[in-house]
């Protein structure tokens, strides 16, 4: 049996997978396939945590929330943000932010070099940085302070 065909038996090789019993939104290897594994966030999901704030700057970045909403809470507004979100890019709008969500979500993001990460949205852009595996974000009242985006707390900026 060749190499090829051992990898193909086996499962071959593949990037990590994440969840949210790593703990934080993680990545590795190509951008574009970091996010589509991760735990899925709604008003009952990791309601209140950073990573609800790195998916407030994706709905930013689409026009569909103010820099002001941002606030790790997954409440009314990021519900029906999240709806139009999931509506405008072709998925069952149900509200919550699962694999299909996240999944599309980062095929628009972009490797910037040195760790950082953006999202390219529609009306504008949200910066990140992944180091060691795991997603920091810059939250806009934190003074230039990053801070890894946690499921199970949130910045206490935020």
């Amino acid at each position: 049996m060749t190499a090829a065909a051992m990898l193909g038996a086996f499962g071959g090789a593949s990037s990590a997978s994440a969840s949210a019993s790593a703990g934080y939104i993680s990545g590795v290897d190509a951008v574009t396939d970091d996010w589509g594994d991760e735990g899925t966030l709604s008003t009952t999901s990791y309601a209140n945590s950073g990573a609800v704030g790195l998916w407030q700057k994706v709905l930013v970045a689409d026009g569909l929330m103010s820099t002001v909403d941002v606030d790790c809470s997954f409440g009314p507004k990021t519900l029906a943000a999240t709806k139009t979100w999931q509506s405008r890019n072709g998925l069952t709008a149900d509200g919550k932010v699962g694999s299909a969500t996240f999944g599309k979500a980062d095929n628009r993001l972009t490797d910037q070099g040195n760790g950082y990460v953006y999202y390219n949205g529609s009306n504008g852009v949200a910066a990140f940085k992944r180091a060691s595996g795991r997603y920091s974000a810059l939250f806009y009242n934190s003074n230039d302070t990053w801070s890894v985006v946690y499921y199970s707390s949130k910045p206490s900026w935020c």
